[in-house]
């Protein structure tokens, strides 16, 4: 079994995990993640089996997303989809002419595109996403196959389409000998909320493990690597007729994101511009006394320094630094709700820092306010910014 190791990034784990079964000699599934211009990119192709290279049909639509969302931005996360498709199947179209021996070849294609906290979704054949979110269990994808139409046209029950002797008969895919065709693209992207799971896979999983063994594997308590591995497993065992592969992505405090990690200072001033303001400031903090600040506050004041709010990830040892008022001004604290907590014996203030970015293609302060609910004003003061604009590359603390 094949997997990537789960990776922490702005508000989401993730873990992707392929096998090839019990029967299949090749593993004609293939994944990719990608942090693009575009946002972040998902996506997972099952060959399909009975035509030629499979694998390579699958590798070539992944590869052809991730140099397409990458090196083309756009506004628009649903055109960018359908473009990213359209080039994709060019890509396709042109290997065959490469190479005569895969004339034909196709994969079907499942792809979520996260941008801004929303999640956008498409799919091309019969892998699917599921929705996992406060114990409800959601389809999100429509499969492009016969019994899917027979269903729709009222003709089979969904209990009736899985045992049907045309189950795996495909209407449309990626490639083939049929024209380009377009994919199965979300009307409105997903809004997920803290500990939501959205589950990519193919057919090899959902086919070998019913749906509600799928949603009591994403309901248990743990690691998405254990969830993933148990998916696995459980297909395997149920007899692992075709190659497997899934992806399970996770998002945490999407609303309002908090870290463990905290950076250092230099961490938060690097980058291609340094604030030379927050230097400053730090500077002079380092070079005065606690006196002003054990003044200010004093002793009755120790119980509800105890308090530690939730979403700061920035602490300074006030031990060693003295103008606490000047952290007040510039985060614009109220002196009543400092945050302030004894740790190893020191005195540690804690900022209000939601998070600290590095600032994307498709960022702008506008929107980075609307999203962390922060004014425009507090950001440009906090990164002494002169402008709205926003350099690509530049890291920036939203307060």
């Amino acid at each position: 079994m094949e997997s990537t190791k789960t990776r922490e990034l702005a508000n989401f784990h993730y873990i992707s995990l392929t096998d090839k079964g019990n029967l299949r000699e090749n593993n004609e599934d293939y994944f990719g993640y990608f942090d693009t211009v575009n946002g972040h990119v998902f996506v997972v192709c099952d060959g399909c089996g009975g035509l030629p290279c499979g694998e390579k049909a699958s590798r070539t639509v992944v590869n052809a997303f991730k140099f397409f969302f990458s090196n083309f931005y756009y506004k628009d996360p649903f055109q960018a989809i359908n473009d990213a498709v359209d080039y994709a199947q060019n890509c396709l179209k042109d290997e065959q002419s490469h190479d005569h021996t895969c004339y034909g070849m196709a994969t079907t294609m499942v792809l979520v595109l996260v941008r801004y906290n929303k999640a956008y979704y498409a799919n091309i054949g019969d892998s699917r996403i599921y929705y996992f979110s406060k114990r409800q269990f959601t389809l999100l994808t429509k499969d492009d196959s016969y019994v899917q139409m027979l269903v729709d046209r009222g003709e089979l029950t969904l209990q009736e389409a899985e045992k049907h002797p045309r189950k795996n008969e495909l209407t449309k895919v990626m490639g083939g000998m049929q024209q380009a065709c377009k994919a199965n693209v979300c009307a409105v992207p997903l809004d997920p909320l803290d500990g939501d799971l959205l589950l990519l896979c193919t057919d090899g999983l959902y086919n070998m493990v019913k749906e509600a063994d799928i949603k009591a594997a994403l309901a248990h308590r743990g690691y998405i690597e254990d969830k993933g591995t148990e998916l696995i497993e459980t297909a395997k065992k149920n007899g692992g007729l075709d190659n497997i592969t899934l992806q399970i992505i996770k998002f945490y405090n999407v609303n309002y994101e908090k870290t463990d990690q905290r950076p250092s200072f230099s961490g938060i001033l690097g980058g291609k511009k340094k604030n030379s303001f927050i230097i400053s400031v730090f500077v002079v903090l380092l070079l005065l006394s606690v006196i002003v600040l054990a003044l200010r506050y004093g002793k009755k004041h120790r119980t509800e320094f105890q308090n530690f709010t939730q979403g700061t990830i920035l602490e300074v040892d006030i031990d060693t630094v003295k103008n606490a008022d000047s952290l007040i001004s510039l985060f614009e604290i109220n002196p009543e709700h400092v945050n302030v907590k004894f740790k190893d014996g020191k005195k540690m203030m804690y900022l209000p820092i939601k998070k600290i970015i590095t600032v994307r293609y498709y960022d702008d302060i506008y929107t980075l306010s609307k999203l962390y609910s922060t004014p425009v004003e507090l950001i440009l003061k906090v990164n002494s910014l002169k402008n709205t604009h926003l350099e690509p590359g530049t890291e920036i603390i939203i307060p």
